[in-house]
């Protein structure tokens, strides 16, 4: 599981590999919130699940934690490439409105500009 972050017009990029489960959740909220404490707020995220091979409840708790922590301050999350594993996993937590997902990088940029609070 490795966490790679990028910038793109002041969007926080996180591009997620491996397997989001138990054993290494705490070490990726560890590196997202490190990431967007040197940030502007409101903080505008983008999680690439592209690599993702896996994740669990626990993996799901995290984007949860994540999402909470920015909401209230007029952040957003949004979601690209999610497999069908991880897709299953939103939608069974009934966060599939809140993760909102998009076709590219791009589309998930140009929709969280769009929005400023």
């Amino acid at each position: 599981m490795a966490v790679t972050v990028s910038e793109k017009e002041g969007v926080v990029i996180f591009r997620l590999s491996g397997r989001i489960i138990t054993p290494g959740v705490k070490e990726v909220s560890e590196i997202i919130e490190e990431a967007l404490a040197v940030h502007s707020s409101p903080p505008r995220i983008v999680f690439d699940f592209k690599e993702v091979t896996g994740m669990d409840s626990s993996g799901l708790g995290v984007l949860m934690k994540i999402y909470s922590d920015i909401h209230p301050h007029g952040g957003e999350m949004a979601v690209i490439n999610v497999n069908k594993q991880v897709k299953n996993l939103i939608v069974m937590a009934r966060l599939i409105t809140v993760f909102k997902n998009f076709e590219s990088e791009d589309d998930a940029i140009a929709a969280l500009l769009q929005h400023p609070e």
